[in-house]
């Protein structure tokens, strides 16, 4: 029974650094994104879009973005973005991993 605790433990911390990950590449991506249509403040855009719990406003800046065209994205950005995504999946990969394991472990537990 404590060896199952330790794992889940550790796998707990895994999915809490997958979690942290995401929202970080999350708020870079959407800065970036901002900055690029010109829209003002795009650190709060950024902050907005990852603090709700259900993606209400990551939905809220992609429907608000429509409005306002990529006006100077180099290429130095459009690089940036996309080895943003690939660590993106990345942390989706430990966050899933993670969260599956605790589930086997929880289920041999009970």
């Amino acid at each position: 029974m404590e060896w199952t605790t330790t794992i889940i433990t550790m796998l707990c911390a895994i999915a809490i650094v997958g979690i942290i990950c995401f929202s970080f590449q999350i708020y870079q991506i959407i800065k970036i994104d901002a900055k690029a249509r010109g829209l003002k403040h795009p650190n709060f855009l950024g902050i907005f879009a990852m603090s709700s719990n259900n993606g209400g406003g990551l939905i809220l800046y992609l429907i608000g973005r429509r409005k306002y065209p990529i006006i100077n994205m180099s290429q130095n950005d459009k690089v940036e973005i996309t080895k943003r995504k690939k660590i993106l999946g990345v942390a989706l990969i430990f966050l899933s991993v993670s969260m599956i394991g605790i589930v086997i472990c929880i289920a041999k537990f009970i």
